[in-house]
């Protein structure tokens, strides 16, 4: 389980928003570079990762990707929010990584069914409001000066 946790850390310092032993856990960390932050979860039985973060214009980019031997794009059907069920294409990345990505205004629920099994994801517990507000504060960092909120961090992002 850490192996695989270890392994895709990408680099980053990630902290558990939740507990990790229960339900696998939330985690968050801020890029170095332009303070943004990312949140993700790791499904081991499903050897896949769900990563979210904002656009510049405050939409959600939802990534998901899956660690098993590939050697070409691979269709999978996904269920976002309440919208019907549809193909979408998975890219191979270093013939052991199948990715999709994709952006929307919010996230609640997702369904993939891959060839052998289905991954449920809720987003209710993903605190997908924070990294919008926190894009948000960075975006407006006088306006919440003069609330007594300031941001830790500056727009970076342009």
């Amino acid at each position: 389980m850490f192996a695989l946790l270890s392994y895709q850390s990408k680099g980053y310092d990630w902290q558990w928003l939740s507990f990790p032993f229960i339900d696998g856990g939330v985690q968050v960390t801020r890029t170095s570079d332009t303070h943004q932050l990312l949140l993700r979860k790791v499904y081991f039985f499903h050897s896949a990762e769900v990563s979210v973060y904002t656009t510049m214009d405050n939409k959600l980019v939802l990534h998901l990707s899956r660690f098993q031997a590939c050697s070409g794009p691979n269709q999978t059907q996904i269920q976002l929010n309440q919208l019907p069920p549809q193909k979408v294409t998975f890219s191979c990345e270093n013939n052991n990584q199948l990715s999709f990505s994709t952006v929307t205004t919010h996230l609640n629920k997702m369904i993939v069914n891959f060839e052998e099994s289905e991954l449920t994801i809720n987003f209710a517990d993903w605190n997908i409001s924070d990294i919008k507000k926190d894009q948000f504060k960075q975006l407006h960092p006088h306006y919440f000066e003069r609330l007594g909120q300031p941001s830790k961090y500056q727009w970076s992002r342009d």
